[in-house]
């Protein structure tokens, strides 16, 4: 775990302690005692409806998550084939110009999208740099048998970057509903109230038994909703694959071979 992950368990559990330390304090433990069945009850109630609604909610953002990061990989696969297509052309002037619209492109997702991801906010689409591809596909000129050949293929890899992208920009600003989030926390802080309750004789043992549920419920707590927003927080996307694609982009220079 990183330091902001610990430093943010650390505050929720000495919160939570500070707060069952105090009402063990004020209503005293033969008062705790003596309701310790009523208490264990509600507990275990509450206990039972917070693992599934953990569960149900930790397999959504995580799935959600998966997604979006494969949406990534197919984005860059489909920018390297239409670098790996455009070498067929054997056009010194449309490589250059598609270098400059492909690098654009990527770094455009990485820098500017990636922040717009952050904050929610939905991209524009087809972007600047998605219609600058276009527009470079537009200048080919058909000298060859074989450039008509290939060209069917270049267009299917940018309809495939189109369509991909606007995938992954739709996935990127999905997020838990308002309401779900609202009874997850609720549902926590009534949860961690009634550990709080529970009674013990040993002080020991009521202070390891509300560390235990605190460090439980902040983690599953920081989990999901760090992956819920898979571009800020502890849990980040990767965007290697497109930094893998613009590296090979700038590396891989087309040779012109005789037609």
């Amino acid at each position: 775990m990183n330091k902001s992950l610990v430093t943010k368990v650390i505050s929720t559990i000495a919160v939570f302690l500070l707060l069952g330390m105090g009402i063990r304090s004020y209503f005293g433990v033969p008062l705790f005692v003596s309701d310790l069945s009523g208490v264990s009850i509600l507990v275990s109630f509450l206990g039972t409806i917070y693992t599934l609604v953990a569960a149900f909610t930790i397999v959504e953002v995580w799935g959600q998550f998966n997604t979006v990061s494969n949406l990534l990989s197919k984005e860059a696969k489909a920018i390297t084939s239409i670098w790996n297509y455009i070498d067929y052309l054997n056009d010194a002037k449309l490589d250059k110009a598609m270098k400059v619209a492909l690098t654009n492109y990527v770094e455009a997702t990485i820098k500017n999208e990636h922040a717009e991801a952050a904050r929610g906010q939905r991209s524009i689409h087809p972007s600047t740099e998605l219609l600058s591809i276009f527009h470079t596909l537009d200048q080919i000129t058909f000298n060859d048998k074989r450039d008509a050949t290939v060209f069917p293929l270049i267009v299917t890899a940018y309809e495939d970057l189109s369509s991909i992208r606007s995938e992954r920009i739709d996935a990127s600003v999905t997020r838990l509903p308002s309401m779900l989030k609202f009874f997850f926390n609720t549902l926590t802080l009534f949860l961690m109230v009634g550990v709080s309750l529970i009674g013990f004789s040993a002080t020991f043992l009521y202070v390891l038994s509300i560390i235990a549920a605190a460090f439980v419920t902040s983690i599953t707590y920081q989990i999901i909703f760090d992956l819920d927003n898979p571009f800020d927080g502890d849990w980040n996307i990767s965007y290697e694959p497109f930094e893998e694609a613009k590296k090979y982009i700038e590396q891989n220079k087309h040779e012109a071979n005789s037609k």
